[in-house]
């Protein structure tokens, strides 16, 4: 299965925040964060800002904001779960360390052969997700919503808005279009 990219369109159910990056290999989804993620804080022994959470747990927890969903060719699957693992020994904290975007991105590039991934600037979901189509990594995407009828039409309305401006091939291709 091929590694993937999560981007998850902004912050909890009010629709503002710049989101979350998380990578996906196989059934495991590696997440770094302090909360952002969806899953609250760490809840591992480890102190380290990582957490291994199942798939379908991970995009149902998430299902009330978009999840652009980007397979990625060219990823070492193994040098990604390498790099999680090599993180959490070192016991990289989250904002010490970076933030999600960044770790994802560092995992990215530790992952590909005779490639750099990298942003440029500082790293946001929004960079990670762009990035990845300008170095022509994306072999398909997904676009999911499932709990957008939930939301109040406010926040549905800024998600809305920010995937019209910052992810217009995921706004415009939805398979069931992004209305609630």
């Amino acid at each position: 299965m091929p590694v993937r990219i999560l981007t998850l369109v902004t912050n909890g159910r009010g629709g503002t925040g710049p989101g979350h990056s998380a990578l996906a290999v196989g059934s495991q989804v590696y997440t770094f964060g302090g909360g952002g993620d969806g899953m609250g804080g760490n809840t591992s022994r480890s102190t380290s800002g990582w957490k291994t959470l199942g798939y379908q747990s991970y995009l149902t927890t998430n299902g009330h904001r978009p999840v652009l969903v980007q397979f990625l060719n060219r990823v070492r699957e193994q040098r990604v779960v390498q790099y999680v693992a090599n993180s959490i020994v070192s016991d990289e904290d989250y904002g010490t360390s970076g933030v999600c975007s960044q770790q994802v991105s560092w995992a990215l590039d530790y992952a590909l052969p005779n490639l750099t991934f990298d942003p440029r600037g500082f790293d946001t979901p929004f960079r990670v997700y762009h990035c990845a189509r300008r170095l022509g990594l994306v072999q398909r995407e997904q676009y999911l919503w499932p709990q957008r009828a939930s939301l109040n039409v406010l926040a549905w309305a800024r998600i809305a808005n920010k995937l019209r401006s910052d992810y217009p091939l995921a706004y415009r291709y939805s398979p069931n279009g992004w209305t609630p």
